[in-house]
This record gives structure tokens, sequence and C-alpha cells, in this order.
């Protein structure tokens, strides 16, 4: 409680006079003569105890009755909350934060969130003298919102928030608004933040920065209605490459936050500007949702596509954007000692058939340039090779693409094999073995056959490579002695095929085996894990490409503006920074001298998506539990909040209650007097 004018307390000394004139005032009673006094001695006894009862009645209510009216003219308030201790003298140093994120396109009570929230703010501004200093904060975290603003210059950034795709959480913003208020270190310090408190973004945990305790933290809560919220989530390919013309399945996962089922809600795929595929999908509550298009590739080169859904009135998410390259032929490149060997020829005429679906070059040497543009390389009777060719083959994997290995007989790189993570044993087993189950439920066979027979033959060795698995190694093929035949090794993007034979035909059947095409022909169509280019704004900080361009100044990021992107060359891989471009959602193609180069998506974050938020409890209770400063949360409507906020800010009068509570106590003294005085006659 303070009051006004606290001078005027002084005045309750005078309180002590009534009690001074109670206890000097002694009644003179007159001494009669009379011969039985028995009776009268108790009626005096009886008389005395009563008088005593009713002065100090008296003497409390005038007392009471006083010291209200000297309250009243000392004009007390509460105070709910006590800023930094500053009686105003200064003025007061106001910050109001305005999340205008994409959760903010919601619907509420009083309409969209935002103009709820816009329209509060001036309202508390309003509040405010013109001699007072304003900060306005955004999720934009903008240079600007760093200054002290006017009161009418605070209307009028106030007036100009719209829409924005970046997310700040409650933290960043908290510690933003003390950096600026710290700066009014002789005003009285509030800080107001009308939010709607989306729990994605104001979670709090114990390891946070504490707030300035100087700060008054006042919340403004925009509480989003009960409309669910549908949004892309991710896409991608059911096959590893896309070859122009051919069928392609594009995996499409939705998510929700519906309490209720929802059918047949459209979804469709425009790829370069025309609609290619639609359809419609279902969603169950509590689950994400997984749904396909199919559609036909086109012709080969740079594609710039997007999913879109129809979902109301939350319509942020409601697009996906993505870039992928369609490829005429795959590269392969056979490194090989041995190129007139069985083995390459082989391996040449298989691919040779294939009606220009294959390039082919076979190497006797390597240089790491060779790498660019390859999406699989094969290794056959391929000797021992130093560490530089290792890390080269793994960073080659690492980035996408495919390695197969058919090892040379009883001299395996040890090296190679240590770089991509598995056992470089080189123990060879000289017996007759026969695979004898193929683990058919992997997707790496997947669509390879139509119907797997009961007893199908499959290869017999002579000699085998027997060595140990790596954890994350995959067995494809087993022997019938427990020996793996065929694995896959995951590395990075892409991957490594390991044959525990050479192919030799004097050890093994499988380079004339109905299964060596096959085999080979899938290896290939997964050899180049064709990346889908995509992201989300403020989570992709890197977009990285297998690309080796010479010249890095000529690449521009090009959309419905042109940026020049920070750029490295690592290797092989071209990596180009998007952090700090103001980019929007949308496609960007990646130019070298104006020649497109890849096409990247660039999306909303979803982090908004979800806008399951705290209720006023449920926040109140997660801040106190931190054991932070005192905060409140105002929960009013536009109507209500600016007597709230005088409230706040000047406290709340009592000298009303005060001059109400004099009243009361002298007419309870006449009340008290009254009765007396009957009873006394009586």
């Amino acid at each position: 409680m303070e009051f006004v004018h606290p001078e005027i307390l002084w005045g309750l000394g005078a309180l002590a006079i009534p009690i001074v004139i109670h206890l000097l005032h002694f009644r003179r009673f007159k001494r009669v003569q009379f011969s039985q006094v028995s009776f009268l001695k108790d009626v005096q006894r009886e008389t005395k105890a009563t008088q005593q009862i009713k002065h100090w009645w008296i003497l409390l209510l005038r007392l009471l009755a006083f010291a209200a009216i000297i309250l009243a003219f000392a004009q007390p308030k509460l105070v709910s909350m006590e800023g930094n201790g500053i009686s105003g003298t200064g003025g007061h140093a106001v910050s109001l934060f305005v999340d205008n994120s994409l959760s903010m396109e919601g619907m509420g009570e009083e309409g969209q969130l935002l103009q709820s929230a816009k329209n509060k703010a001036s309202l508390v501004v309003n509040q405010y003298k013109p001699t007072d200093q304003f900060q306005v904060l955004t999720n934009a975290f903008s240079g600007r919102d760093q200054t002290f603003l006017t009161k009418d210059q605070a209307l009028e950034r106030i007036e100009s928030i719209r829409i924005d795709p970046n997310t700040q959480p409650l933290p960043a913003v908290l510690q933003r608004v003390s950096n600026q208020l710290i700066k009014a270190d002789d005003r009285q310090q509030t800080a107001y933040l009308f939010t709607d408190l989306q729990k994605s973004t104001h979670q709090l945990t114990d390891d946070i920065a504490v707030p300035d305790s100087a700060i008054q933290w006042l919340f403004v809560p925009e509480i989003a209605g009960n409309t669910p919220n549908i949004w892309v989530d991710s896409v991608w390919f059911t096959e590893p490459m896309r070859i122009s013309e051919r069928p392609a399945a594009l995996q499409v996962r939705l998510r929700h936050n519906s309490k209720t089922s929802v059918d047949a809600v459209p979804l469709t795929l425009n790829v370069n500007g025309d609609r290619v595929a639609m359809g419609t999908f279902n969603i169950v509550p509590g689950i994400p949702t997984d749904t396909v298009l199919r559609f036909t590739l086109g012709a080969k080169g740079i594609q710039q596509a997007t999913v879109h859904i129809e979902d109301a009135p939350i319509r942020f998410d409601d697009d996906w954007y993505f870039g992928y390259d369609v490829v005429d032929q795959i590269q392969i490149t056979l490194l090989t000692g041995k190129p007139s060997g069985s083995v390459s020829s082989s391996i040449q005429r298989l691919f040779s058939t294939a009606q220009d679906l294959y390039n082919m070059n076979v190497q006797t040497q390597w240089t790491p340039g060779m790498l660019t543009d390859r999406h699989c390389i094969i290794l056959s009777d391929w000797p021992v090779q130093g560490s530089g060719f290792a890390n080269a083959m793994e960073a080659f994997c690492r980035e996408g693409g495919t390695l197969v290995i058919l090892p040379q007989y009883k001299a395996t790189d040890p090296a190679l094999l240590t770089a991509l993570g598995t056992s470089n044993q080189n123990k060879w087993i000289e017996q007759s073995d026969r695979v004898q189950r193929l683990v058919s439920e992997h997707p790496f066979f997947q669509h390879m056959f139509d119907r797997i027979p009961e007893r199908m033959d499959l290869p017999v060795t002579e000699a085998m490579w027997n060595r140990t698995l790596a954890p994350q190694e995959e067995a494809l093929a087993w022997t019938e002695r427990g020996l793996p035949f065929l694995t896959r090794l995951p590395v990075g993007q892409g991957q490594a095929f390991l044959f525990s034979t050479s192919g030799d035909e004097d050890q093994t059947n499988l380079t004339r085996h109905a299964l060596w095409v096959p085999i080979l022909l899938r290896m290939a169509e997964q050899s180049a894990a064709g990346k889908i280019h995509q992201g989300e704004i403020g989570e992709l900080g890197t977009w990285a490409l297998d690309i080796d361009n010479e010249n890095s100044q000529d690449l521009a990021l090009e959309g419905e503006q042109t940026w020049l992107p920070e750029v490295r060359q690592t290797g092989t891989e071209l990596r180009i920074s998007l952090t700090g471009i103001p980019l929007n959602a949308g496609h960007y193609d990646l130019t070298s001298a104006g020649r497109p180069l890849a096409a990247i998506g660039l999306n909303q974050n979803r982090k908004e998506s979800d806008h399951a938020a705290f209720d006023v409890l449920g926040f109140e209770s997660q801040w106190s539990d931190l054991g932070w400063p005192p905060m409140k949360v105002i929960a009013s409507t536009s109507s209500t909040l600016p007597q709230v906020i005088k409230r706040i800010e000047q406290g709340t009068p009592l000298w009303k209650a005060c001059i109400l509570l004099a009243l009361i106590a002298l007419f309870l003294e006449t009340i008290l007097l009254r009765a007396w005085k009957q009873s006394s006659k009586a």
C-alpha cells in the first residue's frame, strides 16, 4: 500500500487526545446515608461495570472514525505489483512486445489474434503520458526496435505491425526487452507482452536466464479458438532417383491437432506451375497422416514443386515448397585394374544394354575430379590404394553416392574399409558354399521380383571373404554356412554395397547367374539418392550441394529478389549460407552467371503450426515454479483493459473505503449510545 500524501499521516497523533480525555474523566458520586446499603452496593457495582464497557466501545469507535478520516485525506492506494521501486519522478519506460508470428493469424473471441493484440497495445500506450518512453518489439528483432519512441511514434509503430515469418522463443524476448529497458534506469520500467502463450515458444526451463526483477512483467494473452489446423510436415520420394519420363511416387506426411476425424481434405501437387497430381486424404485424431501422390516425371532438368492443401483459417503452413532434379542417365564409373577381365567385361555388357539409361566409363587410374557428377562407383579387381583414395570414397558416399565393392581375392583394402566404418579383416575361406537366403523383405529387393519361388536357384562360391559386420551394416544375402554374401553399409547420405566374393569365375558363378543383372541394376538405380532441396526458414542455415563450381563469385540466389549469399567450396560440395538473408517462403534458384544450377524450396517454420497454448493458470504455474520474480497475466478484453492497466500502474485508490469505514464507525457509535440510553431509563 502507498499514500499520495503521506505527510497527513502525522495527524494520527491526534488520536491521543480522546484517549487522554477518557482516562482523565472520572465521574464524582454523591454519598447518601441510608440504613440498609447492601442492596445499593450491588446496584452500584453493576452500574460501574456497564459504564466501563460502554466507555471503551465508544472510545474505540471514535478512534476508528477519526483514523479513517485522516487516512482518507492521505489518499491510500493498493499497488498490486511493484516495479523497480522508483516512485515515477522520472516517468515511465514501457516496452511492448507484440507477437506477430504466423500463429497469430488465428481467430479468437475478438477477431484475428494479431489485430486484437495491436488494439490492446494501443490502449496501453494511451494510458501513459506523452513524456513517457516506449519500446515496440516484434518477432523480427529489428534494430529499429531497440530505440525508445515517443507516444505518437509508438502508436504508429504498433499500427504498422504485420504478420512475420520469424519466430522467437520467450526467453529471447525477455532478454531483448531487458537490454532496452536497462537504459532507462531513472524511470519506472514496465514490460507488456501481447502473445498467444503458444507452448512451442513459451515453454520455460530452469536453464534459462532469470528475468530482470527491476522490471514489472505483464502478459496480455490472446487465446486462439478451438479451430483445428492441418499442415504439410514433409515430403519424400519412394525411389532415390528421378529419371525422366518414368513414374514417381511422392510421399506426403501431414500433421494436425484435430480432436475429431476429418475426411476428404483436398491435396494437390504442382510442378513448374502445372498441376500434375491431386487427391484427398482423411485424418485420424492423435496420429499423423501419410499419403502418396503418383505422377509421371517430365523432361530432365531442375524442377520446382509445391504440395498444397486447403485448410482455413491458418494458411501459412498449407504449402510445402521443394526442388529436385530429373536426370536422363545414371552416371557410373568402373575402377578396375583389369579392364579386359571377365568381371569387368560382364559389368560393361550389363550396362551397355540398358537403352542409354546408364552412362558408364571405365578407368584404371583415379583423380578426385572424376568423382564429380558421378552417381555410382564400382570397384572390381582394383588394387589397394592409400588413405587419400579411402577418404575420397568415404566423402563420395557421405554426400549421397553409391560405392559397389567386389574385393580382390586375399587383397582387400584396409584403409578403405576403415574409412567406411566396417571391419578391415582379410580372412578368406576356401570351401564350397551356397547362398541360402535373400533378405527379400529388405527395401532393396522391393518390386525386384513378381514372385519369389520357394526353391530359388542361388549363386554358389568356392572362396569367400569372411569378416565381422559393422553394427549399422545390413546383410542382404546369407550363405548356408551363415556367412554374409552381400551387405549394404549406410554412409552419410549414401551407401556402400560389399560382396563377399571377387566375382572371378573360378570362385563363383555370380556373374553368370540370373541374379547378377537385377542386383547390379538395382544398385545403380539407387546409386544417386537425388536430394530433395527443401528446408524451413530459420532452421536451414546452410544449403549443401554436390556441385564443383570454380567461380563462386558468379553465384546468386534468385527468387522474388536476387541475393548474393556467402558460398564455400569444400571438396566437391558447395555450401550456401542462408543465415541472415530475409527470405520468404517459396522457390529459389541457385544460378551461376545466370545459368540455373539447382532449385530449393523454403517453407514457413512449422513450430507455429500446432497452436496448443498454455492457459493462464498453467503459464503462471511454470513461471512461479522456477522461482522467478513476480509477474501478472492480464486476461481481459479491450473494453476492460484500460481500467486494469490504470489500477496496476496507479494502484487501486482506497480513500472511498476509508470514508465508508468512518461512517460505519459513527453509525455504530450512535446505535450504541441510543441503546444504552434506553436501557438506563428502563
